[in-house]
């Protein structure tokens, strides 16, 4: 705590008046349209979600490695070529970048990792959009890096608005770039662009089991994190969109945290996507993961149904996230999804939501006096209510650090995350 302490006090009054440029440049942005934007006619993909969310249809994603441009190019045409043929929808997907990408640009060829996706121009970035089927969605190593305000422009500029991750500014390091000031002012800088375009769709996702993990060693801690994370980008004016999966092992926790989502966003929420726990997953008969994929889909999809939340749900193959995924493999996971679609209202009367809301209060009770504790202290050194002092300080401080100093003791409401699977 005194280390803590002593850290907090270094920082002295750290000065954002950069903000104001930062959004001043922002203006002048012009944010693209996306293939399948053109194609749907859509205005954005979060007035798209709603719509389906509204509806009660189903969204799906995936999430796609590959190990070049060339590469992501040739699976975007097998995927539009499948979904055509077998009349299916895949709504979105993520992609792998390149690591250096998050790095500013004089020192990122230097520490290319290489066999994901590395953007030399605009046009690198403009081909994320090249599907008429699916929107484009990038996660890892954008904001919350580095050099979150360059791509996060560019990315804006392709048409691709739900962006993030920012978990990963609390959660992740990057040894080559240590100068946390710097990173949280570009972190800061980028969400502020993000809210200068909230109206044409800029939605910053955050993936909380990645950005946090044993961080946030219960399920009350986590959604502590994800209201502090609210409590920085509604400062800001920007639209957050909450994510998690990861790490949830238990189908009824998925539902109790996906509640939980809701009442941290009472003025409702545009979500990205629920992941499918990757923990479970046996890596010796890769088959097997056909039970534990479904279990993930059936209970989201569930969900959906009943919170509407226009998440979409993960289409995981059973090879899971590695460039030796194929279209195919993806693609069957989906005709899966499609068949449970017929199940979900039968599975829904089965599941008693009044008691997943009941803990899902006890949950969002928890997270609450984790922040009122956290801004407490907090304001002993910094103003609470400056976006980039707040980033600044909670990365200074560490988020291990203050979940473990503001934890409340009430052993009742801290239901275990299910990371430590990662570790069996």
């Amino acid at each position: 705590m005194n280390t803590m302490n002593e850290k907090l006090a270094a920082l002295g009054r750290p000065d954002s008046s950069f903000l104001a440029g930062a959004k001043a440049e922002a203006k002048a942005l012009t944010v693209g349209r996306t293939e399948f934007l053109k194609a749907t006619g859509w205005r954005s993909e979060p007035a798209y979600k709603k719509a389906m969310a509204a509806s009660g249809q189903f969204m799906y994603h995936y999430h796609l490695c590959c190990e070049s441009n060339e590469d992501f190019r040739r699976q975007m045409d097998r995927f539009d070529e499948l979904l055509e043929e077998k009349n299916l929808h895949l709504d979105r997907f993520g992609v792998s970048i390149d690591p250096s990408m998050a790095l500013p640009r004089d020192i990122r060829a230097e520490n290319r990792q290489g066999g994901s996706l590395y953007f030399e121009s605009q046009a690198d970035w403009d081909m994320l959009g090249m599907s008429r089927r699916m929107q484009p969605h990038l996660g890892d190593n954008m904001l919350g890096s580095p050099a979150s305000v360059e791509t996060v422009s560019c990315a804006l500029k392709a048409g691709v608005t739900t962006i993030g991750n920012l978990s990963q500014f609390f959660g992740w390091d990057y040894p080559q770039f240590p100068d946390t000031a710097a990173r949280a002012k570009a972190t800061a800088s980028a969400m502020a662009i993000m809210a200068e375009h909230a109206a044409d769709g800029a939605l910053i996702h955050s993936n909380l089991d990645d950005g946090y993990g044993d961080k946030a060693p219960d399920m009350g801690l986590l959604a502590g994190c994800a209201l502090l994370e609210k409590y920085i980008a509604d400062l800001l004016g920007a639209k957050l969109a909450h994510s998690f999966g990861d790490m949830f092992h238990s189908p009824y926790k998925r539902l109790v945290f996906l509640s939980a989502l809701c009442r941290i966003h009472p003025e409702g929420m545009t979500g990205s996507m629920i992941f499918a726990n990757k923990l479970g997953r046996s890596h010796t008969d890769i088959e097997l993961n056909t039970a534990h994929m479904t279990t993930c889909l059936l209970y989201d999809m569930a969900g959906q149904r009943v919170y509407r939340t226009g998440h979409a749900v993960t289409t995981l193959a059973n090879q899971g996230l590695t460039t030796d995924t194929t279209p195919e493999q993806v693609v069957r996971t989906l005709e899966y999804a499609r068949e449970m679609e017929a199940y979900v209202p039968a599975v829904i009367e089965t599941i008693d939501f009044a008691k997943v809301d009941r803990d899902a209060d006890m949950l969002v009770a928890r997270g609450k006096r984790f922040v009122e504790a956290t801004l407490e202290y907090l304001a002993n050194y910094i103003d609470v209510t400056d976006p980039y002092a707040m980033l600044l300080a909670v990365k200074t401080a560490g988020v291990g650090n203050l979940t473990a100093a503001f934890a409340d003791r009430d052993g009742r409401s801290a239901v275990p995350t299910d990371y430590c699977l990662m570790h069996e």
